[in-house]
């Protein structure tokens, strides 16, 4: 069943995303010869819309076939403008980011987003936390009269300096931890984890906001975490921080356990991974098409078509060599490394 749940959020994902370029182009007037879900031989295929839309074997890619974006063409795609060229290559990114914004939307409207707060784990011999009377088991409810909402927001009270009011949770009693903060000390000095005290329902709209607002969030962490993981697998190394194919699906599995929800965070989470991956400068991905159309409006077209469908083909190369040094990164870590 993994294997199924894995390929049924795959298959979703990389359809809206050509969806995106197809309908770009078509609100363009831009014609679409193919459209197709995975790779190798075709399963089922329908002529429509002056379209033939195919599904493939192999779903891990997909494609829209836009007419005017080989090597010398004079039509279609070609005789747009930069910015209509850029609205087609960017569409892809555009809908997998609506998909996964759409679904954390309808998960906080009718799940509720987690509550957390921060229950230290850890106070360090002589720091600032010891003085202050912080005890291993205190949980985190409000700072300067500021109630907490996710364990994560502790680190706000670096953002100024004078007297930090902590109230704290210590078995069945809140317990009041002042101390002085200068911003010259290195840490307070606790060690904390997220404990999980609930869920609170938002409208669609307050959901819709928190997940572009946390996408902003963690598209840096995602981009640093994910170039850290690859120069490590290149460098011969197991990394924890990408996952490919195999583990996709062991990540499914246990998604699948948990229930739909889970499941349709995952799809989310994909979405949104898709629409950063596809982002980067890499020759072959939107990103790469993209940095190449502005290099040629800048400088005039000095990178020529043929130049660029050879950057693309060494893009390609370059993305199966990652494809598979990336499942054999989950395999060795499905083994314990």
């Amino acid at each position: 069943m993994s294997l199924l749940w894995f390929l049924l959020i795959i298959s979703i994902s990389i359809f809206v995303h050509e969806l995106g370029h197809y309908l770009a182009a078509r609100w363009q007037g831009v014609g679409v010869k193919n459209f197709g879900v995975g790779f190798g031989p075709t399963l089922l295929k329908f002529d429509r819309w002056g379209t033939t839309w195919r599904l493939n074997a192999i779903p891990l890619g997909g494609y829209a076939e836009i007419e005017g974006m080989l090597p010398g063409d004079a039509h279609g795609y070609s005789r747009l403008s930069s910015l209509g060229k850029f609205l087609i290559l960017v569409a892809g990114v555009v809908m997998n980011l609506l998909l996964a914004w759409g679904v954390l939307a309808v998960l906080a409207s009718t799940q509720g987003v987690p509550q957390t707060r921060a229950q230290v784990t850890e106070v360090l011999p002589g720091s600032l936390a010891e003085q202050a009377g912080f005890q291993v088991g205190d949980r985190i409810l409000s700072i300067n009269g500021q109630s907490l909402t996710a364990y994560d927001q502790v680190p706000r009270f670096r953002q100024s300096t004078g007297e930090k009011v902590f109230v704290v949770l210590r078995g069945e009693q809140e317990v009041t931890l002042r101390f002085d903060w200068t911003n010259t000390q290195a840490r307070l000095g606790i060690v904390y984890q997220p404990e999980l005290v609930g869920y609170a329902r938002l409208s669609f709209l307050e959901g819709l906001g928190r997940a572009i607002g946390e996408t902003m969030v963690v598209v840096p962490r995602f981009v640093q975490e994910f170039v850290g993981s690859i120069a490590r697998i290149l460098s011969g190394q197991t990394a924890q921080g990408v996952a490919g194919p195999v583990g996709i699906v062991g990540i499914a599995g246990q998604a699948a356990q948990q229930g739909l929800s889970a499941l349709v965070g995952l799809l989310a989470a994909i979405n949104l991974s898709l629409a950063v991956f596809n982002l980067l400068p890499i020759p072959g991905l939107d990103g790469g098409r993209i940095l190449v159309l502005f290099v040629n409006t800048i400088l005039g077209g000095r990178i020529k078509p043929e130049a660029e469908a050879r950057l693309a083909y060494g893009g390609f190369v370059f993305l199966i060599l990652l494809i598979v040094l990336v499942t054999i990164n989950d395999i060795r870590n499905l083994a314990g490394g």
